[in-house]
């Protein structure tokens, strides 16, 4: 009996970055399995991201689907339209600094063989630095710490793991485009830069079947100076405190909230002091997801006087302007 056809699009979501595009790119065209097609959703300022696809679109043997937005979506809005542009029934979605293995699309296609029900297939992730090279000891901790080893290879059985426990990619997954689509990426208004934990979240609390492949699949680059982890505008780890604890979890899964609050708790303080939201971080400090360990510690002692000495500016910038109005 032949397999079924199940059509591939790579939807590559991009933003001032061409080099890195070009590398993305060619990653998605050597696969052992060509997809069908590569969805572009270009939120670049420059024409240099533009200027690059005519130059590749006659030469480059998959064809690439591009479209420049203008004005600009932002990243949540630019996903969910490679996304719906997307002609295939499963979407592989990949940042424009990350790359692809040679034998992603492949692996990941292959687990809908065994299970044709499946929703999402995921696999691991090597660290690389912003030259390529290959972090294995930052890799190997990465893949640990997101419960990506080789006793958890197969049908996840407790599915809302795979968005709760981050155990699903911040990208290089291969999922359903009906899955895609009718889930797809609430707006930054909401969720801040927390979208790929949302995401990934209400995908598993609203599906059943996901499939971890023990094999590396994609690579996830440390990009110099435009890491949303190291910009002063991220807030990921706090939109997803705030997610976690609003979300209604499954009865099976309540017991894992508070460890991924206890997780989560020392970076959204810190984000919380960062953006100005005092009490939101007094909040999280004494709270019982950030126990008095956590708060004895020299880090918790630390997230404290930076807290104190925060308030105390804005305390004295308040005293000033009024003194200026006297």
């Amino acid at each position: 009996m032949s397999k079924p056809h199940r059509s591939i699009s790579i939807c590559l979501p991009t933003c001032d970055r061409p080099d890195l595009l070009q590398e993305a790119i060619a990653s998605c065209t050597s696969q052992t399995e060509p997809p069908d097609e590569i969805v572009i959703g270009d939120d670049s300022k420059a024409d240099d991201t533009q200027k690059l696809i005519t130059r590749l679109q006659p030469v480059t043997r998959i064809p690439l689907n591009y479209q420049r937005n203008w004005p600009r979506r932002g990243q949540s809005a630019n996903i969910n339209s490679v996304y719906q542009r997307a002609t295939s029934s499963h979407l592989i979605l990949l940042h424009d600094d990350d790359l692809l293995m040679p034998n992603a699309v492949q692996d990941l296609l292959s687990c809908w063989d065994q299970y044709p029900d499946l929703t999402a297939a995921f696999g691991k992730q090597y660290v690389i630095s912003h030259d390529g090279h290959i972090d294995l000891a930052s890799s190997e901790i990465l893949n640990r710490d997101y419960l990506r080893t080789q006793e958890r290879e197969g049908v996840q059985p407790r599915p809302w793991e795979v968005g709760l426990l981050r155990q699903l990619p911040n990208n290089g997954f291969m999922v359903t485009k009906e899955a895609a689509c009718a889930i797809l990426w609430r707006p930054a208004e909401e969720v801040g830069y927390g979208g790929e934990f949302d995401f990934g979240l209400r995908l598993s609390l609203a599906y059943r079947k996901f499939y971890f492949v023990n094999r590396y699949v994609s690579k996830y680059r440390k990009t110099l100076g435009a890491s949303i982890s190291s910009s002063n505008k991220d807030d990921a780890a706090l939109q997803g405190y705030r997610i976690v604890k609003s979300v209604k979890l499954p009865a099976e899964a309540v017991h894992l909230a508070p460890e991924v609050l206890a997780r989560l708790a020392p970076l959204a303080m810190m984000q919380a002091i960062r953006h100005g939201h005092h009490r939101e971080a007094w909040g999280i400090y004494l709270s019982s997801n950030h126990s008095w360990r956590k708060r004895l510690s020299a880090g918790g002692l630390r997230r404290l006087l930076l807290l104190l000495l925060s308030q105390a500016r804005v305390v004295e910038s308040w005293c000033l302007g009024r003194i200026a109005l006297t």
